[in-house]
């Protein structure tokens, strides 16, 4: 049985699946991500500072969301809707980031750009798929 040359038949097609395998594909330079040190943690939420939502990544594995309510020189609080503060010590991130409440749009309001990159990759790939019919 013959398979089909799937990118012999449009260049819109041959568009829309470069465009599918490229979004779906897993990154081929993994990488062992870089710990932060907790100096540079620090550093990051006094420049965000408190009343902002940020999203944490933990060393032991759980992520956290919420907004900044207190900072101090070994940790900082973040508080969560309706919920008591949580302590989060700068040895224990390994990652953090501005978020929203609503977890769309970036803590100054804007749209995410991986909301963008995601929305405007479906668009186009829907053009790309009805334009071979």
């Amino acid at each position: 049985m013959k398979l089909p040359n799937l990118f012999a038949q449009k260049p819109s097609r041959s568009i829309a699946l470069i465009l599918i395998v490229a979004f779906l594909a897993p990154s081929a330079a993994i990488s062992q991500p870089r710990q932060p040190s907790p100096e540079a943690i620090c550093a990051r939420v006094l420049k965000i500072g408190t009343g902002h939502w940020v999203r944490v990544h933990l060393r032991n594995g759980p992520q956290q969301e919420g907004e900044i309510t207190g900072i101090g020189p070994r940790l900082f609080q973040i508080e969560q809707r309706d919920a008591t503060p949580t302590d989060v010590y700068y040895t224990d991130v390994v990652k953090i980031r501005c978020a929203s409440p609503d977890g769309l749009h970036s803590s100054n309001g804007k749209p995410s750009v991986g909301l963008i990159i995601f929305t405007t990759l479906g668009v186009l790939g829907l053009i790309a798929i009805c334009g071979m019919r």
